[in-house]
């Protein structure tokens, strides 16, 4: 018979140890473990996609490990805190389900427009394309078709070892522009497919330094359901018992979203929009800019994405999808970023 017990070690692994039943063990009750299993948590650790993880890692990680071992031991009280914490992490997703009401609005602010380019400038539009939209709206997908099409897009981290919101903030705290400590000598980024680390928004906080010292870039506004966008960030990163991003949101007091706000899906919304009117309203008092909207739910922007940067359309796909919230997908047939 077999004891697992795991624990956090100063580095941030879980640390899954076992021995036999049978052994005396130390005066804790422990022996050493016969064999012990390190697992990162990649999700609490910055990664180069920032939030972004591939979601196969509980299903490649810890279920064979649970699988394989067969323990037939059972610590009570260790399965009583699992249960109360799965009973707690169920009645904030029935809550949040709850929160999760029709949101209903006669605003244009939460439907992309696809009428935002003119024809004449596809395949012309001016770098860098800075995405300005929200984490959980398809910026995988914008970085995965930018790179697949050859070009070179970052998502979260502009370098190895800084992410993109530490050197835009840093290079405008110092009197530059927002990329001017971000730029690499031996590389030109011509994407920007995700600014923020989830604290810090570029987007937000430093919009008006990115047009005033880049007034030929072009801007992406990316969209998808509000309702869906809420539950994805309910459920972001994928652990039964949180946090999860949008608790993390609503500790950050990030300018239009104070601490405090975000306990429903209409309050995500309220903030959503007056961004995207602000992004709209700058553009159109800057005829050098291009904004382009893209609803990742649209069958038809994966054509509209090709013409315009005369890229495959085989490029354009759903990567990064949260399997908490699509509990029957085929993670072999989903791109993850």
């Amino acid at each position: 018979m077999w004891l697992f017990y795991s624990y956090y070690s100063e580095e941030g692994d879980i640390h899954l140890t076992h021995r036999d039943a049978d052994d005396d063990g130390d005066e804790n009750g422990w022996g050493r473990a016969d064999e012990e299993i390190s697992i990162r948590e990649e999700w609490d650790h910055p990664t180069e996609d920032g939030w972004e993880i591939e979601e196969s890692a509980i299903s490649d990680e810890w279920e064979p490990i649970l699988r394989n071992k067969h323990s037939t031991f059972v610590n009570n009280e260790a399965v009583k805190d699992e249960k109360t914490a799965t009973d707690d992490k169920s009645n904030k997703d029935e809550k949040a389900k709850e929160e999760l009401t029709p949101f209903i609005s006669t605003k244009n602010c939460f439907k992309a427009r696809s009428n935002t380019v003119p024809d004449h400038l596809y395949g012309k539009l001016q770098k860098p394309y800075f995405n300005v939209g929200f984490p959980k709206t398809g910026t995988s997908s914008l970085h995965n078709f930018f790179k697949c099409g050859g070009l070179d897009s970052v998502h979260f981290r502009c370098s190895r070892i800084d992410s993109c919101a530490r050197c835009m903030r840093e290079s405008v705290e110092a009197g530059g522009r927002p990329l001017d400590l971000c730029d690499l000598d031996s590389r030109k980024i011509d994407v920007y497919a995700q600014m923020d680390d989830g604290m810090y928004f570029p987007q937000i906080e430093l919009l008006d330094e990115l047009v005033a010292g880049y007034p030929n870039a072009t801007l992406f506004l990316t969209f998808r359901s509000m309702e869906k966008w809420y539950n994805s960030l309910n459920k972001w990163p994928p652990r039964r018992n949180g946090p999860h991003m949008n608790d993390r949101l609503k500790k950050q007091n990030i300018t239009g979203f104070p601490s405090g706000v975000g306990e429903n899906v209409d309050e995500f919304a309220e903030w959503f929009c007056n961004h995207v009117e602000r992004v709209r309203g700058i553009v159109a008092r800057s005829p050098s800019l291009t904004l382009v909207e893209v609803d990742i739910e649209d069958s038809t922007t994966a054509k509209r994405m090709s013409d315009m940067f005369d890229i495959d359309e085989s490029c354009w796909g759903h990567t990064n999808a949260n399997p908490m919230s699509n509990p029957g997908m085929d993670l072999s047939e989903v791109q993850v970023a």
